[in-house]
């Protein structure tokens, strides 16, 4: 992924990776070229997108108009908020228009699959070969996004259900679909790979370890996790979840919003996708896509405990990475 970044020097994040006035985004223009992300990354429209879903969110959405009324005042930024206390909240984070129904609609946290489409290519997954995702609960899902790959659903061996025969039949399809194209990519925590690998019986797996962004930085900053590579096929035969795989970072309620690239071993953030800014020691994450529910300045799950994460610049690839210095 070749590119050059070049952008004025920030006194809040060193390097390549400018800050802009307000301390919390980059100015200037970067570009880079991508393999997996094609295009231009421009620091500039990145904020503007970023103060588009602001606007919007103080303007119609009753979870950050209440931060307004609780601080008395008109606010720049909205509050951090941490990742946890988004739970329930779906029928305050839509739009006054738009409002969430449950008795309508399923939940609006499952997602649509494309950040996992464009995760999975961050790090160097294997194009048009099925997706099996390791999830609590079955989802009528056929492809993962309308041009595809397939996709299926596992679940893993501490799912609820009512016992281990009930488990394997609810993931005959998964098993499937992958057996019949001799080859998958399978989504997870690392326990869960360990678990289901072996039930894929002659099947290549292409392993993609699901982390939260405290373990994720952790494994990178140890050297663990340095992305996929040639060789991060295995034979689900021998039951061998071990080696170098591919790392994706999630969130309960953010979804994926990131990933380690193959060629430099460091954390990418979904650039298109989302947006982050500092948030005392953390980082705050917001959806620039989505439009229910709104989330905007989410502090992602474990980030907390970190001693310090900040958005900086690639030196290799001029896009935005999650980093502890």
């Amino acid at each position: 992924m070749p590119g050059r970044f070049s952008a004025a020097r920030s006194a809040l994040i060193p390097g390549r990776f400018a800050a802009a006035r307000s301390g919390s985004m980059p100015v200037g223009v970067a570009t880079a070229r991508s393999a997996s992300m094609p295009g231009r990354f421009s620091a500039a429209r990145w904020e503007r997108a970023y103060r588009r879903v602001v606007r919007t969110a103080f303007g119609r959405v009753p979870f950050y108009r209440d931060q307004w009324a609780a601080a008395g005042r008109a606010l720049d930024e909205p509050e951090a908020t941490p990742s946890a206390a988004l739970a329930g909240q779906l029928h305050r984070l839509c739009p006054f228009a738009l409002p969430f129904d449950a008795s309508q609609e399923p939940s609006l946290w499952i997602g649509d699959g494309r950040e996992l489409r464009d995760v999975l290519a961050l790090t160097g997954a294997p194009r048009r070969t099925p997706v099996l995702e390791v999830r609590p609960a079955m989802l009528d899902r056929r492809t993962l996004t309308l041009a595809g790959p397939r996709y299926g659903v596992l679940l893993a061996p501490d799912a609820r259900v009512v016992d281990e025969d009930r488990r394997h039949a609810l993931n005959a399809a998964a098993h499937e679909l992958a057996s019949r194209a001799g080859r998958a990519i399978v989504v997870g925590e690392r326990s869960a790979l360990d678990a289901i690998l072996p039930e894929l019986d002659g099947v290549q797996a292409h392993t993609v370890e699901r982390m939260t962004v405290a373990l994720a930085v952790r494994d990178t900053r140890l050297g663990d996790a340095p992305g996929a590579r040639p060789g991060d096929v295995q034979d689900a035969r021998r039951g061998d979840a071990r080696g170098v795989r591919a790392v994706v970072v999630h969130d309960p309620h953010l979804g994926y919003f990131a990933g380690v690239h193959p060629a430099c071993g460091r954390i990418h953030l979904l650039w298109r996708r989302f947006h982050a800014r500092p948030a005392g020691r953390a980082v705050a994450v917001t959806a620039l896509r989505r439009r229910r529910p709104v989330l905007v300045g989410v502090v992602p799950d474990g980030a907390e405990a970190l001693d310090t994460l900040i958005t900086a610049g690639c030196p290799e690839h001029g896009t935005p990475i999650l980093s502890t210095h």
